[in-house]
């Protein structure tokens, strides 16, 4: 199986105040998403998209444990707070192979600083630059 690649977004930097502003802050893991799915690391084809789009027009908007759980039956990409201490939160972008927790395979690393959304350096892209640093070109 190809693991799905992301386009490199390290040098971007999104928020929208007025949204932090009229909802009043983030309350809870659900409301990071959905501030989250507004930035363009957003993957309009992930399965959080398919369970927004399949309950936005008939008040069948569920809780977020209940959407964990129907994440969970799904395969595909997927979006996952998987680190919280306001005001920072880190957002997993990963592919799910199956129901249990651990099937899954990080894509990539994305966290909000207060209102602003980065997207994280792979490990790989870090050492290479630090290598580059070490060792200048001549």
């Amino acid at each position: 199986m190809q693991r799905p690649s992301t386009e490199d977004l390290t040098g971007l930097e999104w928020r929208d105040t007025t949204w932090i502003e009229r909802v009043g802050g983030f309350q809870n893991q659900q409301m990071v998403l959905d501030y989250f799915s507004m930035s363009p690391f957003w993957d309009r084809q992930c399965n959080n998209q398919i369970l927004s789009m399949q309950t936005q027009y008939n008040d069948l908007r569920q809780p977020y444990e209940a959407t964990v759980e129907a994440l969970r039956k799904m395969t595909g990409i997927e979006f996952a707070v998987v680190h919280e201490q306001p005001p920072v939160w880190v957002i997993q972008k990963r592919y799910r192979r199956g129901p249990e927790p651990n099937d899954v395979n990080p894509i990539a690393t994305y966290y909000i600083m207060g209102a602003n959304v980065y997207q994280s350096p792979t490990i790989y892209s870090v050492i290479a630059n630090r290598l580059v640093s070490f060792f200048p070109r001549s």
